[in-house]
């Protein structure tokens, strides 16, 4: 098993303890970050003084002004009293001005000239964002931004890698960009969805989301005549599908030493994505037979979106289920196969659900 090293949300929270005594009166800082795909902010890391105000938030940035235009003109803002946006419409504004925040801080976050995020440095104290504070906070922020872009580089280099293989091994019709769209977008909103004490932070569900579409990378290893074949394997077929697991493990954990990436506190999340996504809730699955909880979460989690879009996609020995076809299978199969936590969340996201299906639908396709 791959060591965990610190997260990056630990290392965040080293440089807010260094902030707290070169600059004093910071009692919150916070990252949102930015989808270009989506358009969508999303809560990704914090560190703060007291309990967190603000996790598991999204909004599309065209419906917040104030950081479009500081997307726009690439400047950061000061807000000398916060109390003045008592009675704003914004449910960030309001949850931090009710945190006890009095002042802020607001930098753009940008990686080869692409918007990264917005970092938020907040602080008690009214008017505390002085010109010699914030020159000493730019510093701070430059090498925020510079470990956020590096652990992104690093998960973009990896994927991209992946994506080469899965090229090179012409197994492209197995798995197509939709599917792998759609069961990464599947699994982002369960992992949103659950309790917050199961686990994930907004750090985790962000690596979650990159990695969930990686969860078959290793039947790239498994013949064609096995892996496109249009009716039932046989049980030795079986067997030498089922080794797509072992394979994908093997060849991430490969591919994780050649990037130097072997470390990563998100190394054993993308391992967990690819060994368990098998295993069953009643220790049915493969390949260890986990069972219950002892299975991982992002196992667990990938593992009823990855069979919820194969259900409800065409396969050349399958129609396309229904969407509700498909929610009915979960439901039928919760507390057995799946994790019943993550079919309930599936059920609380089931409209998003439809919205994500219909984007990367393509008719004909997986």
């Amino acid at each position: 098993m791959m060591q965990q090293h610190d997260t990056l949300g630990r290392k965040i929270a080293d440089i807010h303890a260094q902030i707290q005594t070169h600059v004093g009166n910071v009692g919150r800082i916070g990252i949102a970050l930015y989808n270009a795909d989506s358009g969508q902010l999303s809560t990704f890391i914090h560190s703060s003084d007291e309990q967190v105000p603000l996790e598991r938030y999204q909004a599309p940035l065209a419906e917040v002004p104030s950081l479009r235009q500081l997307h726009e003109s690439g400047h950061s803002r000061i807000i000398d009293d916060m109390a003045t946006l008592a009675d704003s419409p914004s449910e960030h504004t309001r949850r931090i001005l009710a945190a006890g925040y009095r002042s802020s801080y607001t930098c753009p976050l940008y990686a080869r000239g692409e918007l990264l995020g917005f970092l938020f440095f907040d602080s008690r104290e009214p008017g505390h964002f002085r010109e010699d504070v914030t020159l000493e906070l730019d510093a701070y922020a430059q090498l925020i931004g510079t470990l956020v872009s590096h652990a992104f580089s690093a998960t973009r280099a990896l994927r991209s890698a992946m994506a080469l293989a899965r090229e090179l091994g012409r197994h492209r019709d197995a798995e197509t960009a939709g599917h792998l769209n759609r069961v990464a977008h599947y699994t982002r909103s369960i992992a949103r969805a659950l309790p917050q004490d199961m686990g994930h932070s907004d750090e985790d569900i962000e690596f979650l989301f990159q990695f969930a579409g990686l969860h078959d990378i290793g039947k790239i290893a498994v013949p064609d005549r096995i892996l496109l074949k249009p009716g039932k394997l046989d049980p030795e077929e079986y067997e030498i599908a089922k080794s797509h697991v072992q394979k994908g493990s093997e060849m991430i954990e490969a591919m994780m030493r050649e990037f130097g990436l072997a470390n990563e506190h998100y190394a054993q999340l993308l391992l967990d994505v690819i060994a368990c996504h098998h295993e069953r809730w009643d220790g049915l699955g493969y390949p260890n037979g986990l069972a219950g909880d002892a299975i991982p979460l992002a196992g667990r989690i990938v593992a009823v979106a990855d069979v919820f879009d194969a259900l409800t996609n065409p396969r050349p020995y399958k129609r396309a289920w229904t969407l509700d076809e498909g929610l009915a299978y979960l439901r039928e199969h919760s507390g057995s196969q799946f994790d019943p936590q993550c079919v309930a969340m599936a059920e609380r996201c089931f409209d998003d659900w439809r919205a994500i299906h219909a984007r990367f639908h393509q008719p004909g396709t997986a």
